[in-house]
């Protein structure tokens, strides 16, 4: 099995990782719901365990949308640009830039994370559990990020790995 397979197959396991928390807040939340409404008796535990998720689902959902190029970046000025090199070192240096601050986030998230000694009034998780998300989204797409580098240097060195239509190849 080569890289990008093995890779495709983490995607997809990570995708239904996401849909079963989505879900699983979706059932707790409407159980809690009708626990409150019908059954006049409220489950305690239920607002901080989907809130939990909720924060879970956010940031590996930006960690999706990072690998997917889906974060709102300054596309329409990178376009505008006149050749498929300087696009590249446009993007080489947002890249950069980018991997800075996501050193910083692995870095003070995980400071943050670990210095947690509460636990929630609820559930009585370790707070530790829900601010290590932070460290672990952050780790995440810095390998994301070292490889959308690793990809521009490749671009930048081996005219043949642009695309084709940068090429001027139709």
């Amino acid at each position: 099995m080569n890289g990008k397979r093995i890779a495709g197959l983490l995607l997809v396991i990570y995708k239904y990782i996401l849909i079963i928390m989505t879900v699983l807040m979706f059932i707790i939340v409407g159980t809690n719901v009708f626990s409150r409404y019908i059954l006049n008796s409220s489950l305690g535990w239920a607002d901080e365990l989907a809130r939990f998720i909720f924060i879970w689902i956010s940031f590996l959902g930006a960690v999706l949308a990072y690998q997917a190029n889906e974060h709102i970046g300054l596309n329409y000025v990178v376009e505008k640009l006149p050749s498929g090199r300087i696009k590249e070192l446009v993007l080489l240096s947002a890249d950069l830039l980018v991997l800075i601050v996501i050193f910083f986030l692995v870095k003070y998230g995980w400071i943050v994370a670990n210095s947690a000694t509460n636990v929630s009034p609820a559930l009585y998780i370790p707070m530790k559990t829900v601010y290590m998300i932070v460290p672990v989204s952050a780790a995440l797409m810095l390998l994301i990020n070292v490889n959308k580098i690793i990809s521009r240097l490749r671009a930048l060195v081996v005219k043949n790995s642009l695309p084709a239509d940068e090429r001027g190849v139709e």
